[in-house]
């Protein structure tokens, strides 16, 4: 094949050797710009308009942090209406946990979960503290025999 490539190359004349040699420059400067430098313009475009929409959110939580706070502090009092034992069983409902057992101590609870998936757990403890002003005690997991899985062993909770 490249001997047919350079016989046909020598057959033809030298203005059209150089006319196909400067456009096989055009082309690969196009294929240059289209496959490599624009797709790349283009990512850091967009990755620019998201730093300054990530800056701008910034701007606003730094601004309006005292509200939050505020606002925090009323939600904290709201949540503890319900005793400490009422809103894990309703939060876990809510979030389909099931609840092996639950144990009251003074002014703590211990709840026992045999099977859990590890990113849900995290996400009712996170609502738990976040929403609720839960805090966490102490916390025995063991990963579970199913990848994702964890066995909560026993997790004291406390206002």
């Amino acid at each position: 094949m490249f001997e047919q490539i350079k016989d046909w190359w020598e057959s033809i004349s030298q203005r059209e050797q150089q006319l196909t040699f400067i456009s096989a420059v055009i082309l690969f400067i196009a294929f240059i710009y289209f496959i490599v430098w624009q797709p790349l313009a283009n990512n850091l475009a967009a990755s620019e308009l998201q730093l300054k929409n990530a800056q701008q959110n910034l701007e606003w939580v730094k601004v309006n942090a005292n509200k939050v706070i505020s606002a925090g502090v009323v939600n904290q009092n709201v949540g503890k209406r319900q005793t400490l034992s009422q809103l894990i069983n309703s939060s876990a409902k809510r979030n389909q946990i099931n609840i092996t057992r639950i144990q009251s101590r003074n002014d703590t609870v211990d709840v026992w979960i045999n099977q859990i998936e590890f990113n849900q757990f995290i996400d009712w403890i996170t609502s738990l503290q976040n929403q609720h002003q839960v805090k966490i005690n102490s916390a025995d997991l063991s990963q579970d025999k199913v990848q994702g899985l964890v066995k909560v062993n026993r997790l004291t909770l406390s206002y």
